[in-house]
């Protein structure tokens, strides 16, 4: 019989850690609702933007937008140095809060971007964003190997795709619908008024991150020196060529 792939349907049961019971629902929650919100400038860039922008601005001016989501393209770049220093936590909380500070600040300011149609200042401030989302994602996908015990790590990718997914479905779809004055008017919830509660939202991920215990470190870190060499090593090989 095929195995059966784990699921979120399916919560893995409380495990055994230094012979205590430990139920990892909470941490799996978290890893996913860090995922989610990596998940939410994607559907900005990709779709409720340039709807927003579509009767408005030329495509190529519409196309300056995909600019913001290159960080993720380019995290092979710094992913050595987010190994190489510092706590995975050390990187997630930080990162965590200064994106949530940017939504907050892009909150105040979104309306006056649309309406100037300043497509370039907007791509600049969700570059931003994604480049701080793209540090923390580096981060929590080793993080979540630490954090989770043995047991319940088949279930990080689970929390990977299912995060990713709820924030493009948040973001984009269920964004558009809410602030249709169709379907109610006032709207039932306006793009900064979406933006500004990413703020506080990011700040209750980091402090649910902070108030996690920091795993014991079986073995050193590899340095920067020994990252690259891996990376080149891996580079080198026939089937990367």
């Amino acid at each position: 019989m095929a195995p059966v792939a784990p699921s979120l349907h399916h919560a893995p049961p409380p495990t055994l850690e230094g012979g205590q019971l430990e139920n990892p629902t909470g941490k799996l929650c978290l890893l996913t609702a860090l995922y989610a919100v990596q998940g939410v400038p994607f559907a900005l860039i990709i779709g409720t933007l340039p709807t927003l922008f579509a009767t408005s601005v030329s495509d190529a001016r519409i196309g300056v937008l995909s600019l913001g989501a290159w960080p993720f393209a380019l995290k092979a770049l710094f992913a050595p140095l987010v190994d190489s220093y510092f706590s995975r936590k050390a990187w997630v909380i930080p990162c965590t809060l200064a994106s949530g500070a940017l939504w907050l600040w892009l909150g105040h300011t979104i309306e006056a971007l649309v309406l100037s149609r300043d497509t370039t200042s907007l791509a600049a401030a969700l570059f931003a964003v994604v480049l701080l989302l793209a540090a923390q994602d580096v981060a929590v996908d080793i993080w979540a190997l630490e954090l989770l015990p043995a047991r319940s790590r088949p279930y990080a990718p689970v929390c990977q795709t299912v995060g990713m997914g709820a924030g493009n479905l948040i973001a984009h779809p269920l964004l558009l619908l809410l602030s249709s004055s169709r379907l109610r008017d006032p709207p039932v919830l306006t793009l900064p008024r979406f933006l500004w509660l990413l703020g506080p939202i990011h700040a209750a991920l980091a402090l649910a991150a902070a108030l996690q215990p920091e795993p014991e470190r079986t073995r050193p870190r590899p340095s920067l020196r020994r990252t690259l060499e891996s990376l080149r090593a891996v580079a080198a090989t026939p089937t990367t060529r």
